[in-house]
């Protein structure tokens, strides 16, 4: 099997496996206990709190430890439409997560800021716009086709204009290192699934001084800014594959020249790089084949023995188009159907890419009807 789906989900890392399997017979307490069992697994909790604080360059007290990138999202653009002062409007981007696009739907006042490919201009526009108690919500890394939005300098305008800023940073996260405490955000989201840690893990910083207010309520756990009991292992985990981080630095240039072998060989193929000329993250590619379905070659690959994905693995199984398409290429509206998205990561080789770029040829060619 050639695993080329890392931006769905990322294999354990031995040290994330290692450390659950060391803290097992002391991490099932309850954390929130007062005896002896309870502090063992408060400790646990704390050590693996600092972990993550360190990877996200933020100090502990300012981490909420969650289920994972999609209650992190939920609770940093909830949390800030809740603050005192919101105008209860967002600013979202038009390649978000359902898990940002919907939570802001469905909570606020929503505006779309437009990203084109070809022209950022109308997203600057856009930003404008934004007024005192307004929330910019922004992903950092698009999860489909790798493009880096340039979210720094999007925030600094959003401060300038009394607006808070949130950002979805669930596939940035490491791909290079953050320093959230002189960042000009307001609330950070990070999944672990995505750096080798169990699934059932993510992490929200937020920035001192804001009153968070809860999603989930019902528990003064975290600070009384998300009830309920945690997964101390799996947050054992994730802690870990955090502190794990630092020794796996170079991995992402190698991807860089491995995801460029394979997109010279799509194009050869006839096919087109989604994103293209927008700045991208070297561990992911998408590629749109004229004529053809990403439902179909995603499963043609999967006889092949390689598992790619046609977007988001939130949304498989539906076979509507990929929405951040229609907004990266107005003018081709085909692609938003008809792309594959191959994503790699630490683990891949070499070999693994050669495997792929040849079954991609023969599912291409059979899928255009080639003998």
């Amino acid at each position: 099997m050639i695993y080329l789906d890392h931006h769905a989900a990322t294999p354990m890392v031995a040290a994330a496996v290692r450390a659950m399997a060391d803290a097992g017979d002391r991490a099932w307490a309850n954390p929130s206990s007062v005896h002896g069992a309870g502090r063992a697994a408060r400790a646990l909790l704390e050590t693996a709190r600092g972990q993550v604080a360190a990877a996200l360059g933020a100090a502990p007290a300012n981490v909420v430890l969650t289920s994972g990138g999609t209650e992190a999202c939920n609770l940093g653009v909830r949390g800030l439409l809740g603050l005192d002062g919101s105008s209860g409007r967002v600013l979202v981007s038009a390649l978000e997560h359902p898990a940002v696009r919907a939570t802001a739907e469905s909570a606020g006042e929503v505006t779309v800021l437009p990203v084109c490919a070809a022209d950022l201009d109308q997203a600057e526009a856009a930003l404008a716009n934004l007024a005192p108690g307004d929330v910019l919500a922004v992903q950092w890394v698009n999860h489909e086709t790798g493009v880096v939005l340039p979210v720094s300098a999007w925030a600094q305008r959003a401060r300038e204009r009394g607006a808070r800023v949130f950002v979805d940073a669930t596939q940035a996260f490491g791909k290079w290192p953050l320093q959230l405490e002189s960042s000009p955000f307001d609330a950070v989201a990070v999944t672990g699934q995505k750096v080798g840690a169990p699934a059932g893990t993510g992490a929200l910083w937020i920035r001192r001084g804001h009153d968070l207010v809860p999603v989930l309520t019902g528990g003064a756990q975290e600070r009384g800014r998300r009830a309920g009991t945690p997964s101390v292992l799996a947050q054992v985990g994730f802690g870990a594959a955090c502190e794990a981080l630092a020794d796996s630095s170079d991995w992402l240039a190698r991807a860089g020249a491995l995801r460029d072998r394979l997109e010279r060989h799509a194009i050869a193929l006839g096919g087109r790089v989604n994103g293209v000329p927008l700045p991208r993250v070297e561990s992911v590619t998408q590629v749109a084949f004229p004529g053809q379905r990403s439902d179909l070659l995603v499963a043609a690959l999967d006889v092949e023995g390689v598992c790619a994905s046609a977007g988001a693995a939130c949304s498989s199984g539906l076979t509507e188009p990929v929405r951040s398409l229609l907004s990266l290429h107005p003018d081709e509206p085909w692609r938003a159907v008809a792309s594959v998205r191959f994503s790699l990561g630490p683990s891949t080789t070499v070999d693994d890419i050669e495997g792929a770029c040849v079954a991609l040829g023969q599912v291409v060619a059979r899928a255009s009807g080639a003998p």
